[in-house]
C-alpha cells in the first residue's frame, strides 16, 4: 500500500467534488479499484470519505455564498440515510453480489455519463 498514491486519490475526488459535486462514485470507486481495492472495501472507503471531514469545508463555502438550502438538503439527508443503510444491508447480506455490485456500478456511470454527454453538452 502506497500512502501517497491515496492521498493523491483523495485530493483529485476532493477537487472534482468541490467543483461539480461529484467525486466517490464516479471517480473514487473506479480508482481504487483499479490499485487493487476490493469494490467492498472501495464503498467503505467512500462512505467514510463522505463524513463530515470531506464535505464540511467546501459546504461551508457554498453556504457563505448563499448556494446552501438547509429544508432541500435535510430532505434529500433523509432519503440518503434510508437508501445507504438498505444498500449497505443488501450488500453485507449478501442479497447483491459482488458482481452485481461491479455491474451496476458500470450501469450508473455509463447513464450518467450519456445523460450528461447527450443533455449538456
Amino acid at each position: 500500500m502506497n500512502p501517497i498514491v491515496y492521498i493523491l486519490i483523495g485530493l483529485i475526488t476532493g477537487v472534482s467534488i468541490g467543483i461539480v459535486g461529484i467525486g466517490a462514485g464516479i471517480l473514487l470507486m473506479p480508482l481504487l479499484i483499479s490499485t487493487g481495492v476490493s469494490i467492498h472495501t472501495a464503498v467503505a472507503v467512500g462512505l467514510a470519505l463522505q463524513l463530515v471531514p470531506q464535505s464540511l469545508p467546501g459546504l461551508w463555502l457554498y453556504h457563505r455564498k448563499g448556494h446552501f438550502e438547509w429544508k432541500l438538503s435535510l430532505y434529500v439527508i433523509l432519503g440518503s440515510l434510508v437508501g445507504v443503510t438498505l444498500g449497505a444491508y443488501l450488500v453485507n447480506s449478501e442479497y447483491i453480489s459482488e458482481k452485481l455490485m461491479y455491474r451496476l456500478l458500470f450501469t450508473i456511470m455509463f447513464i450518467c455519463t450519456a445523460y450528461i454527454g447527450i443533455y449538456h453538452i
